[in-house]
C-alpha cells in the first residue's frame, strides 16, 4: 500500500530529463518521485566534502578511483586522530 502524502511538489523537466530521470529510478527499482526522495535523502545525510567528492567522480564519468583521489585527506585525518 502506497504511503500517502500530503505536500505536492510540481517540477518541470524537459523531455530528456523526464527520460533520464526514470531510466535512473527504473535503475534503482523505484518510481521517479521515490527515486528524488531517496536522492534527497542520501544528500541530506552525506557530509559537506563527501558529496562534492561524489559529484566531481559521476562528472569524471566514474574514471577517477576516489579511494586515491582521497588518500591524502585520509592520511590528515587519521594523524590527527593519533595526536589526540
Amino acid at each position: 500500500m502506497a504511503i500517502e502524502r500530503k505536500n505536492s511538489f510540481h517540477l518541470l523537466l524537459s523531455d530528456d530529463e523526464l527520460k533520464l530521470l526514470r531510466l535512473l529510478a527504473e535503475r534503482e527499482g523505484l518510481n521517479a518521485s521515490d527515486y528524488l526522495r531517496s536522492m534527497l535523502r542520501q544528500l541530506a545525510g552525506t557530509p559537506h566534502h563527501m558529496a562534492q567528492a561524489i559529484r566531481l567522480g559521476a562528472a569524471l564519468g566514474g574514471k577517477v578511483d576516489l579511494a586515491k583521489a582521497l588518500e591524502p585527506y585520509m592520511k590528515r585525518t587519521s594523524t590527527k586522530k593519533k595526536a589526540k
